[in-house]
């Protein structure tokens, strides 16, 4: 794991977001302690580590098919709530304020380059 492109996938993504971007942290599923974070909150952290694990077995439970790259939360309050998964043990968590953000480029750019460059720091 290469934290330094961690700190950059997060660079990019606040530069992506332009403004949209409240807060976000990538950590290892089953710890939910962040390894790289902005404006970090650890029990957001924690939180949406047991979300995922939940959503994860209640899917396979419910003979729906498994979750793939990423889950969207509508919150009140005009935010977001995206969480991306990785196969390779971890998991992004972002707070996204809605009144800035563009969706097409959250959907099209912003989460697309977050899972590139994670990847790229996990496989380092």
């Amino acid at each position: 794991m290469d934290v330094k492109k961690l700190k950059q996938a997060i660079e990019k993504l606040k530069d992506d977001l332009d403004g949209a971007l409240v807060a976000t942290d990538i950590y290892p599923t089953g710890v939910g302690t962040s390894l790289a974070g902005f404006n970090s909150n650890p029990q957001a952290t924690a939180l949406f580590d047991r979300v995922t694990s939940y959503m994860i077995k209640s899917l396979d439970g419910a003979g729906f098919p498994g979750l793939d790259k990423y889950y969207l939360l509508d919150l009140k309050g005009s935010h977001l709530v995206v969480v991306i998964f990785f196969e390779e043990g971890y998991q992004q968590g972002m707070l996204i304020d809605s009144t800035k953000a563009n969706l097409g480029i959250l959907l099209n750019i912003a989460i697309p380059n977050a899972i590139r460059l994670v990847r790229e720091a996990i496989e380092n």
